[in-house]
Formats: structure tokens, C-alpha cells, sequence
């Protein structure tokens, strides 16, 4: 089967205040290194009653009372910090550093310092409805990734005539590399363990392509006009989740799927399950189905899902794919394919290398 799914789209970090519950509503004295790294410890091993972005939006407000520099931030970064805290303890570190008035009332922040407004920002956010939030952090993704190569590992299966039985095609070997102003681009480097000079966009079979993005922002996007639906509480890979039923209409999407044997594309509707965890209001999963497909479009069946966790490049943690699975159908030959998705070794993207030899 010649045949493709592609989405496209652009593609987030959750952020509450801390309650009376963490005993800092009223508090205004500056942070301690050892106060945040126990509350650091707090939102990973915890209930989750204090997230990270509660303790962000804390330390704008209150500031921290040491010395911020590269060993301290490692410090942070091995305890678990996330880079929008750090950032938020950098920022934090000059506003803590500038001689305070004797006072009993603190004093105001200015309202129109960048400071004030992204914490009126972030507070604002924390009162939307639970799925606005996510909406947020969805589409706010791609602006955190850094550029990264990661290796994906394509196992395709197929399934012929209506056998209910998975046959193994082949192994694909893949360097995936995203650059914010390029996206995603792949190289081939094997087929069954061979080296290969194969291209990605001349590869027979199943592909797809959208895991870093565009599934999500496709599905938020406002103009998509997703109808969500909340349906339960799961555990989802020990994370508490919340879980919404959506569907997307055809006239409101932007899920193409190719078919490589005419050459042909439509845009389809589409309707899945998202999860969200309770404490980042980050999605953990998503599954997707395409409906509305033009009646006689050779590809009847398009269905994928993507599994997403924290993932550590260079000191840092970003939330990235580490699984998916595509299936692709065309009814009338009674063909069926499978790719099994893993994304393995990420790692910080250094640019091309020139070695000049000495003269």
C-alpha cells in the first residue's frame, strides 16, 4: 500500500497559583534556595496540591534571596525544575536584589512592568476552564522546544485480504531533526538494518508526519472549532488525567491524507480522546480517527495516536513524543497497514560541524 498521513499546524507549560494549602498565600518574603527545592520535591513526588507553575508564579512575586548562577540552576535542574521555572527565578533575581523599603504593606508592582503583566497573565489563565488552559499550553508548544535530533524507529506491518493477522513489512531507521525555523526534517539511515540512500518523501508505504505539533495545534486551534467533551478521570502512566472526547467537522480542519499510488489528497474531519494531566493541564496522549473521508477517496480507514512525556535535553525538560502508531485502510483491496513509532535518544541539535584540515 502507497499511501500517507499528513497534519499540519504549529504547536505549550501549565501555571497556578500557590493556595493558602502550600501556606504562601499572604507570605512575602523572598524565597530561600532550600524553600524552593522542598517545594520542588513537593510537585514531583507529592499529591500534586503545588505544581511547578504555582511556584513560578510565587517566585515573581516574591523573589528568591540568593545567588542565582550556573551551579545553582544546576542545582535546580537535578531536582526536577522545569525551564519555565528557572527562567522565573533568573527574572526573580534582580527585582530580590534591589534594596526594599521598610514597610509594613508591600509595595505594589508597577503595572506595566513585564513582570506585573505576565503575572496578571498567568493568573488569569489559572481562572479559565480547565480545557482552556490546556488549549494554551497546546498551542504555546512549539515556542518551547529547543532545536533537538532525536532517532525514530518505524516499525510497518500489513495486513491483507481480511487475515487478521499482522505481517512484519519492514524496520525503518530514521534521524529526525527539528529546528524551530524548519520544523521537522528526516534522514533515512537504514531499512532492516541496512544503510539506505532512500529519501523519507520517496519512501513507499505508510508515513506521516506532525508528531511535534501540528497534531496538537490542529486540534486547538481555535478556527477548528473542536467540540470537547469531558467524559472521565483516568491514570494515565501514573499521571492523574482528565479525559475529553472532541471532534473536528471537515469544513473546520486541516487533516490532510495523502494517497501516494494516485497522488491524490483530501482534507478529512476528524473525532478521538485526548488526556490531560490535572497538575501541568499538558496532554499526555492523543488519539485520533478520520471521519467525513469523500465518499470514493481510495484510503477509508486513517486513524493515529501519539503518547507524549518529559523528556531531558541538555539539563532541561520538555514534554516531546515518545510513541506513536498510525493505521491506514483502503476497504476495497482489503489492505491494512500499521507503523509502531518509537522516538529514542534525543538530544540537543549542535548545527553542522566543518572540519578544516591543518595546512
Amino acid at each position: 500500500m502507497n499511501s500517507k498521513l499528513l497534519l499540519t499546524g504549529t504547536l505549550a507549560v501549565a501555571l497556578l497559583m500557590i493556595g493558602a494549602s502550600a501556606g504562601a498565600a499572604q507570605d512575602t518574603k523572598p524565597f530561600s534556595k532550600s524553600e524552593i527545592l522542598s517545594l520542588i520535591k513537593q510537585a514531583e513526588t507529592g499529591p500534586h496540591e503545588v505544581s511547578q507553575g504555582d511556584i513560578a508564579v510565587e517566585v515573581q512575586r516574591r523573589g528568591v534571596d540568593f545567588v542565582v548562577n550556573d551551579q545553582v540552576l544546576d542545582e535546580f535542574r537535578h531536582a526536577g525544575a522545569r525551564s519555565f521555572l528557572l527562567n522565573a527565578i533568573k527574572r526573580a533575581l534582580e527585582e530580590s536584589t534591589r534594596p526594599r523599603m521598610e514597610s509594613h504593606a508591600p509595595v505594589p508592582d508597577d503595572p506595566d512592568s513585564p513582570e506585573a503583566k505576565r503575572r496578571a497573565e498567568l493568573e488569569a489563565l489559572a481562572r479559565l476552564p480547565f480545557i482552556e488552559q490546556a488549549r494554551y499550553y497546546a498551542l504555546d508548544f512549539a515556542s518551547e522546544l529547543p532545536n533537538f535530533v532525536v532517532n525514530q524507529v518505524v516499525t510497518r506491518y500489513a495486513e491483507h485480504s481480511g487475515s487478521r493477522n499482522w505481517q512484519l513489512q519492514d524496520k525503518l531507521e530514521i534521524e529526525l531533526t527539528y529546528q524551530n525555523d524548519k520544523g521537522e526534517q528526516f534522514k533515512m539511515l537504514a531499512i532492516d538494518g541496512k544503510p539506505t540512500s532512500s529519501t523519507y518523501e520517496s519512501l513507499g508505504g505508510s508515513t506521516s508526519t506532525g508528531e511535534f505539533g501540528s497534531i496538537l495545534a490542529a486540534l486547538f486551534l481555535p478556527r477548528s472549532n473542536a467540540d470537547f467533551k469531558e467524559i472521565k478521570h483516568d491514570n494515565l502512566h501514573g499521571r492523574d488525567t482528565v479525559v475529553y472526547e472532541f471532534k473536528v467537522k471537515r469544513s473546520d480542519s486541516t487533516s490532510k491524507i495523502t494517497d501516494k499510488n494516485s497522488n491524490k489528497s483530501v482534507i478529512a474531519g476528524y473525532s478521538g480522546t485526548v488526556w490531560i494531566d490535572v497538575e501541568t493541564k499538558r496532554v499526555l496522549r492523543v488519539e485520533e480517527s478520520n471521519d467525513e473521508i469523500p465518499e470514493g477517496f481510495p484510503i477509508t480507514l486513517s486513524e493515529n495516536a501519539v503518547d507524549y512525556d518529559w523528556v531531558t535535553i541538555s539539563g532541561e525538560r520538555y514534554l516531546l513524543p515518545v510513541h506513536a502508531e498510525l493505521l491506514l485502510g483502503r476497504d476495497a483491496d482489503r489492505i491494512y497497514t500499521k507503523n509502531s513509532i518509537e522516538f529514542r535518544n534525543y538530544h540537543k541539535f549542535e548545527g553542522d560541524v566543518k572540519l578544516v584540515p591543518d595546512k
